[in-house]
Protein backbone atom coordinates (compact mmCIF):
# COMPACT_ATOMS: atom_id res chain seq x y z
CA UNK A 1 0.00 0.00 0.00
CA UNK A 2 3.08 2.58 0.84
CA UNK A 3 4.42 1.33 -2.40
CA UNK A 4 1.58 2.44 -4.59
CA UNK A 5 1.01 5.69 -2.41
CA UNK A 6 4.45 6.80 -2.87
CA UNK A 7 4.04 6.38 -6.63
CA UNK A 8 1.06 8.16 -6.70
CA UNK A 9 3.18 10.72 -4.33
CA UNK A 10 5.96 11.07 -6.78
CA UNK A 11 3.17 11.17 -9.78
CA UNK A 12 2.07 14.08 -8.43
CA UNK A 13 5.30 15.80 -7.92
CA UNK A 14 6.46 15.29 -11.71
CA UNK A 15 3.49 16.62 -12.70
CA UNK A 16 3.80 19.81 -10.22
CA UNK A 17 7.17 19.87 -11.36
CA UNK A 18 5.52 19.99 -15.61
CA UNK A 19 3.29 22.53 -14.65
CA UNK A 20 5.95 24.79 -13.03
CA UNK A 21 8.05 24.33 -16.52
CA UNK A 22 5.21 24.84 -18.64
CA UNK A 23 3.99 28.07 -16.27
CA UNK A 24 8.03 29.55 -16.98
CA UNK A 25 8.11 29.02 -20.90
CA UNK A 26 4.96 31.28 -21.04
CA UNK A 27 6.90 33.58 -18.62
CA UNK A 28 9.78 33.40 -20.68
CA UNK A 29 7.80 34.51 -23.87
CA UNK A 30 6.44 37.20 -21.87
CA UNK A 31 9.56 38.93 -21.20
CA UNK A 32 10.55 38.70 -25.04
CA UNK A 33 7.57 40.94 -25.41
CA UNK A 34 7.74 43.49 -22.43
CA UNK A 35 11.62 42.92 -21.31
CA UNK A 36 12.85 46.93 -21.97
CA UNK A 37 9.71 47.94 -19.49
CA UNK A 38 10.72 45.83 -16.89
CA UNK A 39 14.31 47.45 -16.83
CA UNK A 40 13.05 50.69 -15.97
CA UNK A 41 11.37 48.73 -12.49
CA UNK A 42 15.63 48.04 -11.57
CA UNK A 43 17.15 49.92 -9.14
CA UNK A 44 20.85 50.90 -9.11
CA UNK A 45 21.97 48.20 -7.08
CA UNK A 46 20.30 45.54 -8.91
CA UNK A 47 21.42 47.13 -11.84
CA UNK A 48 25.07 46.13 -11.60
CA UNK A 49 23.75 42.73 -10.28
CA UNK A 50 22.25 41.85 -13.32
CA UNK A 51 25.09 43.64 -15.57
CA UNK A 52 27.38 41.04 -13.77
CA UNK A 53 25.20 37.76 -13.95
CA UNK A 54 23.98 37.65 -17.69
CA UNK A 55 27.40 39.14 -19.59
CA UNK A 56 29.63 36.40 -20.63
CA UNK A 57 33.27 36.70 -19.57
CA UNK A 58 34.32 38.61 -23.11
CA UNK A 59 31.48 40.59 -22.88
CA UNK A 60 32.32 41.42 -18.76
CA UNK A 61 35.81 42.34 -20.12
CA UNK A 62 35.41 44.66 -23.16
CA UNK A 63 32.09 46.40 -22.08
CA UNK A 64 30.93 46.09 -18.29
CA UNK A 65 33.53 48.50 -16.90
CA UNK A 66 31.87 51.45 -19.39
CA UNK A 67 28.29 49.53 -18.32
CA UNK A 68 28.76 50.14 -15.20
CA UNK A 69 29.74 54.22 -15.55
CA UNK A 70 27.09 54.63 -17.41
CA UNK A 71 25.36 53.47 -14.18
CA UNK A 72 27.24 55.93 -11.99
CA UNK A 73 26.17 58.59 -13.98
CA UNK A 74 22.36 57.73 -13.57
CA UNK A 75 22.09 55.92 -16.99
CA UNK A 76 20.81 52.23 -15.25
CA UNK A 77 18.08 51.93 -17.94
CA UNK A 78 20.27 52.18 -21.15
CA UNK A 79 23.36 50.37 -19.34
CA UNK A 80 20.76 47.63 -18.68
CA UNK A 81 19.24 47.70 -22.32
CA UNK A 82 22.71 47.13 -23.96
CA UNK A 83 23.36 44.63 -21.91
CA UNK A 84 20.49 42.46 -22.60
CA UNK A 85 20.93 43.48 -26.53
CA UNK A 86 24.52 41.70 -26.20
CA UNK A 87 23.10 38.89 -24.82
CA UNK A 88 20.66 38.98 -27.13
CA UNK A 89 22.46 39.07 -30.36
CA UNK A 90 25.00 35.80 -28.92
CA UNK A 91 22.48 33.64 -27.56
CA UNK A 92 18.67 35.01 -29.05
CA UNK A 93 16.68 34.50 -26.05
CA UNK A 94 16.04 36.36 -22.51
CA UNK A 95 16.64 33.39 -20.25
CA UNK A 96 19.58 35.01 -18.44
CA UNK A 97 17.30 38.22 -17.91
CA UNK A 98 14.89 35.78 -16.76
CA UNK A 99 16.60 33.88 -14.57
CA UNK A 100 19.03 37.09 -12.98
CA UNK A 101 15.05 38.26 -12.20
CA UNK A 102 14.69 35.59 -9.50
CA UNK A 103 18.54 35.67 -8.57
CA UNK A 104 18.05 38.90 -7.13
CA UNK A 105 14.60 38.73 -5.39
CA UNK A 106 12.73 40.52 -7.47
CA UNK A 107 9.52 38.26 -7.16
CA UNK A 108 7.32 41.41 -7.88
CA UNK A 109 8.23 41.45 -11.21
CA UNK A 110 7.44 38.29 -12.27
CA UNK A 111 4.23 38.04 -10.49
CA UNK A 112 3.25 41.56 -11.64
CA UNK A 113 4.51 41.36 -15.92
CA UNK A 114 4.92 37.57 -16.23
CA UNK A 115 2.32 35.61 -14.32
CA UNK A 116 4.91 33.83 -12.18
CA UNK A 117 3.76 33.27 -8.63
CA UNK A 118 6.67 32.29 -6.87
CA UNK A 119 6.07 32.97 -3.31
CA UNK A 120 4.62 29.97 -1.70
CA UNK A 121 5.32 27.39 -4.56
CA UNK A 122 7.95 25.13 -3.60
CA UNK A 123 7.87 23.64 -7.43
CA UNK A 124 8.76 26.78 -9.44
CA UNK A 125 11.61 27.52 -6.65
CA UNK A 126 13.13 24.33 -7.43
CA UNK A 127 13.27 24.64 -10.86
CA UNK A 128 14.14 27.96 -11.16
CA UNK A 129 17.09 26.87 -9.25
CA UNK A 130 18.26 24.11 -11.25
CA UNK A 131 21.68 25.12 -13.58
CA UNK A 132 20.15 26.80 -16.70
CA UNK A 133 21.57 29.64 -19.18
CA UNK A 134 23.36 31.69 -15.81
CA UNK A 135 27.07 30.50 -15.10
CA UNK A 136 27.81 28.17 -12.30
CA UNK A 137 30.93 30.31 -10.98
CA UNK A 138 29.37 33.79 -11.75
CA UNK A 139 26.20 33.18 -9.29
CA UNK A 140 28.33 31.78 -6.41
CA UNK A 141 29.92 35.26 -6.91
CA UNK A 142 26.79 36.99 -6.74
CA UNK A 143 25.70 35.08 -3.99
CA UNK A 144 29.04 35.94 -2.09
CA UNK A 145 28.39 39.58 -2.63
CA UNK A 146 25.09 39.62 -1.78
CA UNK A 147 25.21 37.86 1.28
CA UNK A 148 27.85 40.53 2.69
CA UNK A 149 26.92 43.21 5.26
CA UNK A 150 28.08 46.34 4.79
CA UNK A 151 30.96 45.91 7.06
CA UNK A 152 32.07 42.79 5.64
CA UNK A 153 32.21 44.25 2.28
CA UNK A 154 34.77 46.89 3.71
CA UNK A 155 36.80 44.59 5.47
CA UNK A 156 36.99 42.57 2.41
CA UNK A 157 38.06 45.29 -0.30
CA UNK A 158 40.17 47.16 2.27
CA UNK A 159 42.86 46.38 3.21
CA UNK A 160 42.46 42.60 1.82
CA UNK A 161 41.80 43.01 -1.84
CA UNK A 162 43.86 46.04 -2.05
CA UNK A 163 46.62 44.58 -0.98
CA UNK A 164 46.17 42.15 -3.78
CA UNK A 165 46.11 45.00 -6.06
CA UNK A 166 42.74 45.52 -6.55
CA UNK A 167 41.99 48.93 -7.68
CA UNK A 168 39.39 49.97 -5.37
CA UNK A 169 38.10 53.74 -5.49
CA UNK A 170 36.16 54.27 -2.40
CA UNK A 171 33.98 52.02 -0.02
CA UNK A 172 30.59 51.67 -0.08
CA UNK A 173 30.59 51.05 -3.66
CA UNK A 174 28.37 47.78 -5.43
CA UNK A 175 31.36 44.92 -4.91
CA UNK A 176 30.21 43.79 -8.71
CA UNK A 177 31.49 47.20 -9.99
CA UNK A 178 34.50 46.33 -7.91
CA UNK A 179 35.09 42.68 -9.37
CA UNK A 180 34.34 44.13 -12.93
CA UNK A 181 36.77 47.25 -12.82
CA UNK A 182 39.88 44.47 -11.39
CA UNK A 183 38.79 42.36 -14.66
CA UNK A 184 41.58 42.05 -16.72
CA UNK A 185 42.89 39.72 -19.85
CA UNK A 186 43.27 36.11 -18.22
CA UNK A 187 42.61 37.30 -14.58
CA UNK A 188 39.49 36.26 -14.17
CA UNK A 189 39.89 33.16 -11.96
CA UNK A 190 42.66 34.75 -9.88
CA UNK A 191 39.90 37.06 -8.69
CA UNK A 192 37.90 34.91 -7.74
CA UNK A 193 40.67 33.11 -5.97
CA UNK A 194 41.59 36.49 -4.47
CA UNK A 195 37.97 36.27 -3.30
CA UNK A 196 38.24 33.34 -1.75
CA UNK A 197 41.49 33.71 0.06
CA UNK A 198 39.98 37.59 1.74
CA UNK A 199 36.75 35.71 2.90
CA UNK A 200 38.76 32.63 4.81
CA UNK A 201 41.01 35.48 6.01
CA UNK A 202 38.11 37.25 7.92
CA UNK A 203 36.96 33.87 8.58
CA UNK A 204 33.78 34.15 6.82
CA UNK A 205 33.54 30.76 5.60
CA UNK A 206 29.54 30.60 4.97
CA UNK A 207 30.35 32.93 2.32
CA UNK A 208 34.06 31.41 0.92
CA UNK A 209 32.05 27.92 0.60
CA UNK A 210 30.34 29.46 -2.75
CA UNK A 211 33.18 30.07 -4.34
CA UNK A 212 35.43 26.49 -3.38
CA UNK A 213 33.98 24.74 -6.07
CA UNK A 214 35.08 27.24 -8.73
CA UNK A 215 39.25 28.33 -6.88
CA UNK A 216 41.89 26.77 -8.69
CA UNK A 217 45.81 26.13 -7.21
CA UNK A 218 47.98 29.14 -8.19
CA UNK A 219 50.69 27.63 -10.81
CA UNK A 220 53.79 29.73 -10.64
CA UNK A 221 54.68 32.06 -13.57
CA UNK A 222 56.67 29.99 -15.90
CA UNK A 223 57.69 32.11 -19.35
CA UNK A 224 57.83 30.22 -22.21
CA UNK A 225 59.33 30.85 -25.53
CA UNK A 226 56.04 31.75 -26.42
CA UNK A 227 55.68 33.75 -23.68
CA UNK A 228 58.23 35.61 -24.45
CA UNK A 229 58.27 36.00 -28.68
CA UNK A 230 54.63 37.73 -27.26
CA UNK A 231 55.99 39.88 -24.82
CA UNK A 232 58.21 40.46 -27.76
CA UNK A 233 55.29 41.93 -29.67
CA UNK A 234 54.83 44.73 -28.11
CA UNK A 235 56.28 47.87 -26.60
CA UNK A 236 57.47 47.89 -23.19
CA UNK A 237 54.17 48.47 -21.15
CA UNK A 238 54.31 51.17 -17.96
CA UNK A 239 52.95 50.06 -14.38
CA UNK A 240 53.73 52.73 -12.34
CA UNK A 241 52.67 56.06 -12.53
CA UNK A 242 52.34 57.93 -14.68
CA UNK A 243 52.78 55.29 -17.39
CA UNK A 244 52.81 58.00 -20.46
CA UNK A 245 52.55 61.58 -21.41
CA UNK A 246 49.49 63.27 -22.85
CA UNK A 247 49.67 66.92 -24.37
CA UNK A 248 46.17 68.39 -25.60
CA UNK A 249 46.33 71.00 -27.73
CA UNK A 250 43.04 72.88 -27.73
CA UNK A 251 43.03 75.80 -30.08
CA UNK A 252 39.75 77.61 -30.09
CA UNK A 253 40.01 80.87 -30.10
CA UNK A 254 41.96 82.71 -32.95
CA UNK A 255 43.71 86.27 -33.48
CA UNK A 256 42.01 88.40 -35.93
CA UNK A 257 43.47 88.11 -39.67
CA UNK A 258 46.59 90.35 -39.74
CA UNK A 259 45.26 91.84 -43.80
CA UNK A 260 41.45 92.05 -44.31
CA UNK A 261 41.49 90.12 -47.54
CA UNK A 262 43.14 86.45 -45.66
CA UNK A 263 40.46 84.02 -46.86
CA UNK A 264 40.90 81.63 -44.53
CA UNK A 265 37.92 81.69 -42.47
CA UNK A 266 38.70 80.83 -38.34
CA UNK A 267 35.69 80.75 -36.46
CA UNK A 268 35.61 80.00 -32.94
CA UNK A 269 35.97 76.40 -32.42
CA UNK A 270 32.72 76.10 -30.00
CA UNK A 271 32.43 72.41 -28.23
CA UNK A 272 36.15 72.10 -28.30
CA UNK A 273 36.42 72.23 -24.60
CA UNK A 274 34.46 69.26 -24.49
CA UNK A 275 36.48 67.46 -26.08
CA UNK A 276 39.14 68.48 -23.95
CA UNK A 277 37.88 67.50 -20.81
CA UNK A 278 36.64 64.04 -22.39
CA UNK A 279 40.29 63.77 -23.32
CA UNK A 280 41.50 64.54 -20.05
CA UNK A 281 39.38 61.79 -18.01
CA UNK A 282 40.14 59.09 -21.00
CA UNK A 283 44.22 59.74 -20.10
CA UNK A 284 43.80 60.05 -16.71
CA UNK A 285 41.93 56.31 -16.73
CA UNK A 286 44.92 55.03 -18.50
CA UNK A 287 47.82 56.63 -16.10
CA UNK A 288 48.97 59.66 -18.17
CA UNK A 289 50.01 62.61 -16.78
CA UNK A 290 48.21 65.33 -18.70
CA UNK A 291 49.16 68.21 -19.83
CA UNK A 292 46.86 71.57 -21.51
CA UNK A 293 48.01 73.72 -24.23
CA UNK A 294 45.05 76.03 -24.70
CA UNK A 295 45.06 78.37 -27.68
CA UNK A 296 48.90 78.23 -28.14
CA UNK A 297 50.74 79.98 -30.81
CA UNK A 298 53.61 79.04 -32.59
CA UNK A 299 56.36 80.39 -30.36
CA UNK A 300 54.34 78.98 -27.18
CA UNK A 301 54.24 75.41 -29.19
CA UNK A 302 57.91 75.57 -29.69
CA UNK A 303 59.27 76.61 -26.78
CA UNK A 304 57.12 74.24 -24.99
CA UNK A 305 58.33 70.82 -27.64
CA UNK A 306 61.81 72.64 -26.81
CA UNK A 307 62.05 72.33 -23.18
CA UNK A 308 60.19 69.01 -23.32
CA UNK A 309 62.75 67.56 -25.39
CA UNK A 310 65.75 68.54 -22.46
CA UNK A 311 63.99 67.73 -19.55
CA UNK A 312 64.65 63.93 -18.40
CA UNK A 313 61.77 63.54 -16.89
CA UNK A 314 60.57 62.69 -20.43
CA UNK A 315 62.69 59.55 -20.25
CA UNK A 316 60.48 57.98 -17.36
CA UNK A 317 57.33 58.26 -19.61
CA UNK A 318 56.80 54.98 -21.71
CA UNK A 319 54.22 57.15 -24.45
CA UNK A 320 53.67 59.68 -25.43
CA UNK A 321 50.48 61.13 -26.67
CA UNK A 322 49.84 64.47 -28.74
CA UNK A 323 46.12 65.55 -29.29
CA UNK A 324 45.39 68.19 -30.93
CA UNK A 325 41.94 70.30 -32.03
CA UNK A 326 42.08 72.77 -34.12
CA UNK A 327 41.02 74.16 -37.46
CA UNK A 328 43.04 72.63 -40.89
CA UNK A 329 43.20 72.98 -44.33
CA UNK A 330 42.87 70.61 -47.11
CA UNK A 331 46.84 70.88 -47.69
CA UNK A 332 47.67 69.14 -44.90
CA UNK A 333 48.11 72.21 -42.30
CA UNK A 334 46.09 73.05 -38.54
CA UNK A 335 46.58 76.45 -37.62
CA UNK A 336 47.06 77.92 -34.67
CA UNK A 337 45.92 80.93 -32.20
CA UNK A 338 47.77 83.23 -34.23
CA UNK A 339 46.66 82.08 -37.18
CA UNK A 340 49.95 80.62 -38.02
CA UNK A 341 49.89 77.38 -40.44
CA UNK A 342 52.09 74.15 -39.44
CA UNK A 343 51.85 70.86 -41.39
CA UNK A 344 51.13 67.34 -38.53
CA UNK A 345 54.69 66.23 -39.44
CA UNK A 346 56.51 69.09 -38.51
CA UNK A 347 54.68 69.06 -35.05
CA UNK A 348 55.79 65.24 -35.07
CA UNK A 349 59.42 66.47 -35.59
CA UNK A 350 59.17 68.88 -32.99
CA UNK A 351 57.45 66.12 -30.41
CA UNK A 352 60.72 63.84 -31.28
CA UNK A 353 63.67 63.72 -28.78
CA UNK A 354 66.38 60.59 -27.72
CA UNK A 355 64.53 60.18 -24.52
CA UNK A 356 61.27 58.80 -27.18
CA UNK A 357 63.38 56.71 -28.91
CA UNK A 358 61.75 53.16 -29.38
CA UNK A 359 59.16 54.04 -27.73
CA UNK A 360 55.43 54.75 -29.31
CA UNK A 361 54.12 57.72 -30.15
CA UNK A 362 50.14 58.43 -30.61
CA UNK A 363 49.05 61.62 -32.58
CA UNK A 364 44.94 61.92 -32.36
CA UNK A 365 44.16 65.03 -34.99
CA UNK A 366 40.95 66.90 -34.78
CA UNK A 367 41.23 69.78 -37.38
CA UNK A 368 38.54 71.65 -38.15
CA UNK A 369 37.57 73.89 -41.01
CA UNK A 370 34.48 76.01 -39.23
CA UNK A 371 32.96 77.79 -42.29
CA UNK A 372 29.37 76.70 -42.30
CA UNK A 373 26.92 78.01 -39.75
CA UNK A 374 24.92 76.91 -37.33
CA UNK A 375 22.40 74.35 -37.72
CA UNK A 376 19.09 73.14 -36.23
CA UNK A 377 21.49 70.46 -34.92
CA UNK A 378 24.53 72.37 -34.17
CA UNK A 379 27.33 71.25 -36.06
CA UNK A 380 29.60 72.25 -38.03
CA UNK A 381 32.21 70.89 -40.55
CA UNK A 382 35.96 70.24 -40.02
CA UNK A 383 37.78 69.44 -42.38
CA UNK A 384 40.63 66.14 -42.20
CA UNK A 385 44.55 66.19 -41.69
CA UNK A 386 46.13 63.40 -42.73
CA UNK A 387 49.89 63.34 -42.89
CA UNK A 388 52.06 60.06 -44.30
CA UNK A 389 54.49 59.45 -41.65
CA UNK A 390 58.17 57.97 -42.59
CA UNK A 391 59.36 57.58 -38.95
CA UNK A 392 59.56 54.18 -36.71
CA UNK A 393 57.44 54.15 -33.38
CA UNK A 394 54.43 56.35 -34.72
CA UNK A 395 51.13 56.06 -35.29
CA UNK A 396 49.08 59.67 -36.98
CA UNK A 397 45.08 59.22 -36.26
CA UNK A 398 42.85 61.77 -38.19
CA UNK A 399 39.18 62.45 -37.61
CA UNK A 400 38.44 61.85 -41.14
CA UNK A 401 39.77 60.65 -44.74
CA UNK A 402 41.47 63.39 -46.87
CA UNK A 403 39.50 65.75 -48.69
CA UNK A 404 36.35 65.11 -46.38
CA UNK A 405 34.59 66.66 -43.14
CA UNK A 406 34.30 66.06 -40.08
CA UNK A 407 31.50 67.00 -37.84
CA UNK A 408 31.86 68.75 -34.49
CA UNK A 409 28.73 69.45 -32.37
CA UNK A 410 28.42 72.79 -30.44
CA UNK A 411 27.00 71.22 -27.50
CA UNK A 412 28.38 67.79 -27.37
CA UNK A 413 31.96 67.92 -28.69
CA UNK A 414 33.45 66.45 -31.76
CA UNK A 415 32.09 62.95 -33.13
CA UNK A 416 35.58 61.63 -33.67
CA UNK A 417 37.01 62.66 -30.02
CA UNK A 418 33.69 61.27 -28.39
CA UNK A 419 33.85 58.22 -30.45
CA UNK A 420 37.62 57.67 -29.80
CA UNK A 421 37.86 58.32 -25.89
CA UNK A 422 34.52 55.74 -25.97
CA UNK A 423 36.93 53.05 -27.45
CA UNK A 424 39.65 53.57 -24.98
CA UNK A 425 37.67 53.57 -21.60
CA UNK A 426 36.12 50.16 -23.23
CA UNK A 427 39.11 48.54 -25.56
CA UNK A 428 42.46 50.66 -23.93
CA UNK A 429 43.64 48.43 -21.31
CA UNK A 430 42.34 44.62 -22.81
CA UNK A 431 43.58 45.49 -26.89
CA UNK A 432 46.37 47.06 -28.99
CA UNK A 433 45.96 50.80 -30.01
CA UNK A 434 45.23 49.43 -33.56
CA UNK A 435 42.00 47.85 -32.24
CA UNK A 436 40.93 50.80 -30.31
CA UNK A 437 41.20 52.63 -33.56
CA UNK A 438 39.48 50.32 -35.68
CA UNK A 439 36.40 50.15 -32.82
CA UNK A 440 36.33 54.14 -33.20
CA UNK A 441 36.26 54.05 -37.13
CA UNK A 442 33.51 51.45 -36.53
CA UNK A 443 31.33 53.64 -34.42
CA UNK A 444 32.24 57.00 -36.93
CA UNK A 445 30.81 54.77 -39.71
CA UNK A 446 27.16 54.04 -38.04
CA UNK A 447 26.76 57.87 -37.20
CA UNK A 448 24.55 59.91 -39.90
CA UNK A 449 23.16 63.59 -39.53
CA UNK A 450 21.33 65.70 -42.03
CA UNK A 451 23.42 68.72 -42.69
CA UNK A 452 22.17 71.23 -44.93
CA UNK A 453 19.82 68.95 -46.43
CA UNK A 454 22.18 66.49 -47.19
CA UNK A 455 23.23 63.30 -45.21
CA UNK A 456 26.82 62.96 -43.60
CA UNK A 457 28.77 60.64 -41.94
CA UNK A 458 32.39 60.35 -40.90
CA UNK A 459 35.22 57.88 -41.45
CA UNK A 460 38.61 58.26 -39.84
CA UNK A 461 42.15 57.44 -41.52
CA UNK A 462 45.28 56.02 -39.55
CA UNK A 463 48.72 56.22 -40.52
CA UNK A 464 51.40 54.02 -38.53
CA UNK A 465 55.06 53.21 -38.58
CA UNK A 466 54.54 51.65 -35.57
CA UNK A 467 56.75 48.30 -35.24
CA UNK A 468 55.46 46.44 -32.53
CA UNK A 469 51.97 46.15 -30.74
CA UNK A 470 50.74 49.51 -28.29
CA UNK A 471 48.92 47.98 -25.08
CA UNK A 472 47.89 50.94 -22.81
CA UNK A 473 47.25 49.69 -18.75
CA UNK A 474 44.49 50.78 -16.33
CA UNK A 475 46.07 53.97 -13.87
CA UNK A 476 46.37 52.88 -9.71
CA UNK A 477 43.29 53.80 -8.00
CA UNK A 478 44.22 57.09 -7.06
CA UNK A 479 44.68 58.29 -10.58
CA UNK A 480 41.84 56.33 -11.45
CA UNK A 481 39.09 57.91 -9.73
CA UNK A 482 40.49 61.50 -10.69
CA UNK A 483 39.97 60.41 -14.32
CA UNK A 484 36.62 58.76 -13.50
CA UNK A 485 35.92 62.04 -11.56
CA UNK A 486 36.58 64.55 -14.86
CA UNK A 487 34.32 62.23 -17.30
CA UNK A 488 31.37 62.31 -14.48
CA UNK A 489 31.85 66.05 -13.71
CA UNK A 490 31.63 67.04 -17.73
CA UNK A 491 28.39 64.26 -18.03
CA UNK A 492 27.22 66.19 -15.36
CA UNK A 493 28.22 69.38 -17.04
CA UNK A 494 26.51 68.28 -20.25
CA UNK A 495 23.61 67.64 -18.85
CA UNK A 496 22.69 70.44 -17.12
CA UNK A 497 23.62 72.31 -20.29
CA UNK A 498 20.71 70.43 -22.86
CA UNK A 499 18.41 71.19 -19.87
CA UNK A 500 19.00 74.86 -20.21
CA UNK A 501 18.92 74.78 -24.25
CA UNK A 502 15.57 72.82 -23.60
CA UNK A 503 14.35 75.35 -21.16
CA UNK A 504 15.28 78.14 -23.46
CA UNK A 505 13.44 76.30 -26.37
CA UNK A 506 10.50 76.10 -24.50
CA UNK A 507 10.53 79.67 -22.74
CA UNK A 508 10.99 80.67 -26.72
CA UNK A 509 7.73 78.58 -28.02
CA UNK A 510 5.59 80.23 -25.39
CA UNK A 511 6.64 83.31 -26.37
CA UNK A 512 6.43 82.71 -30.15
CA UNK A 513 2.81 81.09 -29.14
CA UNK A 514 1.66 84.38 -26.66
CA UNK A 515 2.59 86.38 -29.63
CA UNK A 516 0.64 84.56 -32.27
CA UNK A 517 -2.67 84.63 -30.45
CA UNK A 518 -1.86 87.57 -29.46
CA UNK A 519 -1.71 88.54 -33.21
CA UNK A 520 -5.20 86.53 -33.93
CA UNK A 521 -6.62 88.58 -31.26
CA UNK A 522 -5.79 91.85 -32.71
CA UNK A 523 -7.01 90.61 -35.87
CA UNK A 524 -10.09 89.44 -34.63
CA UNK A 525 -10.42 92.86 -33.45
Amino acid sequence: MSTVCDAASMSSRFGQLDEAEDVLVRARGKLSQCWSQILALIDFDEAFSVVFLILSQNQLLERGYQLCQNILQGHSKEALERSVTLVLHDEGHHNKLFEALYLIGRYDILEDYLDVCINGNEYLHQTLRLPCSLSLDRKAIYEVFSGMTQEQADQILVPKLTFENWSVPEIGRPLEEAFIRNLQPGNYNKLINQLYRALVEIQSDNLASHLELFTTPEQPVVFTANDEEDEDNFYPRAYQYPHGLCVIINVKKFMEPRVPEEEIPLNERHGSDIDQERLTGTFKLLGFKVIHLNNPDYERIEQFFKNLRTNQALSAFACLAVCVMTHGDVDDNIYLHDRTPISVRDLRKLCFCESLLDKPRLYFVQACRGERGLTPVLLVQDSSTVVTNREADCIISAATVGGHSAMRSQTEGSWYITDLCRALQEYGHTHSIKYVLRKTRESLKNRVEKLDNTFVTQLSEDKDTLLKEVQLQRADSDHFVEGITDIIEMEIKDDLIDQALEDMIQEKLREYQQLMSQRMMNNSE
